[in-house]
């Protein structure tokens, strides 16, 4: 049985675009991935062109597997990576079991480890990868006790199209929020998990007028659940806590808080099922997470 494995550029990719493979190439997606191809559809109209490149498995003209491969730039401790990231791996179902994503993600390898200093990626099957040299690095959330009263300072919840300026505003004029661990992402990624599943809101992002820049959090029962902080300058705990809708006890970080507190707890954790796996020598020696938007 011929197979051909094509590593596509974005040029390439738009090209198949023309020529009358995108159904087919989102129709792949979404069978495997429920609402991927609306959202993708939508975040190109917000302005984010799907921004990844194709590797693929034909037969015949038909679109059998999948592995996407995504720049993922990370800042770690005071140094910017350049990263790429494995995401939206997928075969049609009368295919799988026969190999293809695993020849797909030998393919993207081989062809793209001189672009990268490693490679990344979110998985529910940490084993399978593994099986390619992929290492499961253990995530942590910070846990900081915090008694603290409903602040005085005001919210605008933020959804689409209403806001989309808005959004892509603060994205693009952002500045880190750890000089731990930091993916450096303009608007691209968060825009799409922010949009997946609670379209037209943006999923827990809220704007600050007094801070020109958005919070990324939700609150239950006494505990914060603080996600992301968006903004040209990084404003202090207290100020994002005199947002807050009610009082709470306490807050979880879930991105490294070295620029907000120092007092916050370390405690493993796996958020959304995902376990982080890398490719690679990770050089950072801290506990981390990456922020929930960042994730891809």
């Amino acid at each position: 049985m011929n197979v051909f494995l094509k590593f596509l550029t974005v040029y390439a990719l738009t090209k198949m675009f023309v020529n009358g493979k995108k159904e087919a190439f989102l129709d792949l997606l979404d069978s495997s991935f429920p609402g991927m191809k609306a959202n993708i559809l939508r975040c190109e109209k917000l302005g984010f062109p799907w921004d990844s490149k194709p590797i693929l498995k034909e037969r015949k003209g038909e679109i059998l597997s999948h592995v996407g491969l995504l720049d993922y730039p990370i800042a770690i401790q005071g140094r910017l990576y350049k990263i790429g990231a494995l995401h939206a791996v997928c075969t049609k179902k009368t295919y799988r079991g026969q190999g293809f994503a695993t020849d797909l993600i030998h393919e993207a390898l081989n062809q793209a480890g001189s672009q990268y200093d490693f490679f990344v990626l979110y998985t529910e099957i940490p084993h399978f990868y593994e099986r390619l040299s992929f290492e499961h690095l253990q995530e942590y959330r910070f846990h900081l006790p915090c008694k603290r009263s409903k602040g005085s300072r005001s919210l605008i919840p933020v959804a689409s199209p209403q806001e989309d300026d808005l959004f892509k505003r603060c994205f693009l004029a952002r500045v880190a929020t750890s000089n731990v661990v930091w993916v450096k992402d303009l608007g691209f990624i968060a825009a799409f998990n922010a949009l997946f599943s609670t379209y037209p809101a943006y999923w827990s992002l809220q704007y600050s007028p007094t801070l020109n820049g958005m919070i990324s959090w939700e609150v239950k029962g006494k505990t914060l659940h603080l996600y992301d902080v968006i903004a040209g300058e990084m404003p202090s705990l207290d100020a994002i806590l005199d947002h807050l809708p009610e009082d709470i006890e306490e807050v979880y970080f879930y991105f490294p808080p070295d620029l907000f507190t120092h007092a916050a707890t370390p405690e493993p954790f796996l958020y959304d099922k995902g376990y982080f796996m890398v490719r690679g020598s990770w050089p950072c020696t801290e506990p981390f997470m990456i922020s929930p938007l960042s994730r891809c």
